[in-house]
């Protein structure tokens, strides 16, 4: 009888491992599963996440990735707006045969014939942030493009600064300048028209773009040389909100900071902005910069991840292009959007 139990309790005992064993691979099985990647997809742009527009990209990217099982590659230059360093890296990302790839097209040209020859091969293309500008039959037939109008938030920046300005002087600005730090960019290029397009309008005298670079330093040293040589010049618009930040700082630093809280003065220089940082964010909370815009570029990394995964799944496409932009941010709603800018999502 004892015997008996034994063998039982044995069996019983065996049965029992082999059942963990089971479900333990079976566990295992499915985790292995869960953690390969379906698809992957490479983002290849102008500029590193180390910029506040371009790390709000990357986490986009990279929620999306999470989300939806894709491994997400980033390639971003080293030197911003480097239109030969872009197309290098996008030959890179082509030669990896991935199964989809997201692009800024900051200059249609050279990227042509690379991105032709990617579609021709069966790699999918969503356009990112800047998108081929040629009519339609010229331009390069990626599936869609997701981000913000250019044009129209340079001229709403300037729209947003004008009216501010004409509220605290009664008239628009003498002079006004756009600082363009990627010359040649022709997001940039669009920003500046639209700005100098409502400027003009608008009323002010002279309107001029000023290559000032992406370098603080040297941002600064261009402002102070212009605004020697341009006393007249009252508002300053610029295509990158870092790039704002500086010029606040610079303005600042020679007493010349126009700040819609405080009294008309002559000889302030106001500042408009697009795009958001903290610092940024910080800037307009204290009245330094009137407004800046946001094309919302995490909804553009995190979109275009998802587009790419949906039309490799599924072959689903929304039948026109996304529009993430442009979204004032102003006195009016920055501490709303505060927190969501320092977290990287706004």
């Amino acid at each position: 009888m004892k015997r008996m139990v034994n063998e039982s309790s044995v069996r019983i005992i065996l049965l029992t491992i082999l059942t963990i064993i089971v479900f333990s691979l079976i566990s295992f099985s499915s985790f292995a599963k869960a953690e390969e990647p379906e698809y992957t997809f490479y983002y290849v742009t102008h500029c590193l996440p180390f910029d506040p527009f371009w790390a709000a990209q990357h986490k986009g990217m990279m929620d999306a990735c999470e989300r939806y099982n894709i491994k997400g590659v980033y390639v971003g230059s080293k030197v911003s707006g480097d239109v030969g360093e872009l197309l290098g890296n996008l030959e890179l990302a082509i030669a990896m045969e991935p199964d989809g790839i997201a692009t800024v097209i900051t200059d249609a040209l050279p990227l042509d014939e690379p991105l032709r020859e990617a579609i021709k091969n069966g790699i999918p293309i969503v356009a990112s942030n800047v998108r081929d500008f040629r009519p339609p039959e010229e331009r390069i037939p990626y599936l869609i493009y997701v981000g913000e109008d250019s044009f129209q938030s340079g001229a709403t920046a300037a729209d947003v600064l004008v009216k501010k300005f004409i509220e605290i002087y009664g008239r628009p600005p003498k002079a006004s300048m756009f600082a363009i730090h990627e010359p040649g960019n022709v997001v940039q290029e669009m920003r500046a028209q639209g700005a100098m397009d409502v400027l003009g309008k608008a009323g002010v005298k002279v309107v001029e773009k000023v290559d000032v670079t992406y370098d603080p330093a040297k941002v600064q040293e261009s402002i102070r040389a212009y605004l020697e040589a341009h006393p007249d010049c009252e508002s300053i618009h610029t295509g990158n909100i870092s790039v704002a930040h500086w010029v606040v700082q610079v303005l600042e630093e020679m007493g010349k900071l126009g700040n819609i809280d405080k009294p008309a003065k002559e000889g302030n220089v106001f500042v408009a902005g697009i795009d958001t940082s903290p610092e940024g964010s910080q800037d307009i909370i204290d009245g330094n910069l009137v407004c800046t815009i946001d094309q919302q570029p995490y909804l553009q990394g995190y979109m275009v991840m998802e587009l790419l995964y949906f039309w490799n799944k599924y072959k689903l496409l929304p039948a026109n292009d996304i529009s993430t932009g442009p979204f004032v941010v102003d006195r009016s709603n920055v501490n709303e959007l505060l927190d969501l800018v320092k977290a990287g999502i706004r």
